[in-house]
């Protein structure tokens, strides 16, 4: 990711992630270094919603998209944008529009985005969305959560992320696996369905095209929050992670690291 030095990444030989808050001169000096980029889902305080039935809101929210894709042509080896889903339902006051938003809009959303990136060379990745336990206590059993009560985006449970996706049907799309993202999911069930939901998210590999990998807590409260772990300190199971280093796919190493840390990380990679 770009918190680290361009020397730190060309002395490891990896590329980065442009991220979603950087502008064209807060990128330009990692242009040789860019691979990917983190398209926006944030407009200040709001959520942006492709998905939104509030029109306005939902057009606003494609056209701040559109206008990243724009801005990552001056990077031509920049082949990918990563995008995350919209809204189904948010509950903060600050998210003022597009609170509620559609399947159907969605899909269509998505489908513009597409043609807008295709015509510029452009993929679309999409990123499988976390699953908010946030007022939650930590004592509180997954099945005594009122879900109706949750922020809640598309994409959440991976059979909606591939299907989604699949209907989207356009050439330049793909998916993008949050491994952190898919663990708080997989805390919506029993302690021992949790590992076949997490490997559930891996059900086409042949559709992902991009991985956020990160580590988490699968087994105890920790895994409920978006931990983004240092790869081999959280309880993801290691068949989990050979699955991961074995998808052909960009791999962005999602956490939140030191230079030390992530050389640990390509370590643990390195003996999976």
């Amino acid at each position: 990711m770009m918190h680290h030095s361009i020397g730190a990444i060309k002395r490891l030989e990896l590329t980065v992630e442009g991220s979603h808050t950087a502008g064209l001169e807060e990128m330009r000096p990692y242009a040789d270094v860019l691979a990917t980029a983190h398209g926006p889902y944030k407009d200040g305080d709001m959520r942006l919603n492709p998905a939104a039935t509030d029109g306005d809101f939902r057009e606003e929210s494609i056209k701040i998209i559109e206008n990243f894709i724009d801005m990552t042509e001056a990077f031509p080896q920049l082949t990918q944008i990563n995008l995350h889903f919209g809204c189904v339902r948010r509950f903060e006051p600050e998210q003022t529009h597009g609170r509620e938003g559609e399947y159907n809009l969605q899909v269509e959303a998505f489908q513009r985005i597409a043609d807008f990136a295709a015509k510029r060379d452009k993929e679309i990745v999409l990123e499988n969305s976390v699953a908010a336990w946030a007022g939650v206590s930590n004592d509180t059993p997954y099945d005594q959560v009122d879900w109706s009560e949750q922020n809640l985006n598309f994409g959440t449970d991976p059979e909606e992320w591939i299907r989604i996706c699949e209907e989207v049907d356009r050439p330049n799309v793909g998916l993008c696996l949050d491994t952190s993202h898919a663990c708080t999911y997989s805390h919506r069930f029993p302690e021992d369905q949790r590992p076949d939901i997490l490997f559930s998210f891996l059900k086409r590999p042949e559709m992902i095209q991009h991985v956020h990998w990160s580590d988490n807590y699968l087994y105890d409260v920790r895994g409920r929050s978006d931990s983004h772990e240092v790869l081999g300190r959280g309880t993801l199971p290691v068949e989990f992670h050979r699955a991961i280093k074995g998808l052909d796919a960009i791999i962005l190493l999602e956490t939140h690291c030191t230079v030390e840390e992530l050389e640990e990380q390509l370590g643990f990679i390195d003996k999976l």
